[in-house]
């Protein structure tokens, strides 16, 4: 799964001992310590996937 921090949380990952960047990281979907962290509203999940604008308009206008 894939989380940021919630709004005003710095959060450790356990293993590596470094704050998860705002930006989000990828984390082991059956690992309890960040489904606790997402339930105790400490961390959001969101997906992974970015649309990429850039992209799109490339194919469009092609």
């Amino acid at each position: 799964m894939f989380i940021k921090p919630a709004p005003g949380i710095k959060l450790r990952d356990p293993e590596t001992k470094q704050f998860i960047p705002e930006s989000g990281q990828e984390v082991g979907d059956f690992d309890l310590y960040w489904v606790r962290r997402v339930n105790d509203g400490d961390a959001i999940r969101v997906s992974a996937e970015t649309p990429e604008p850039s992209s799109a308009k490339t194919s469009k206008s092609a």
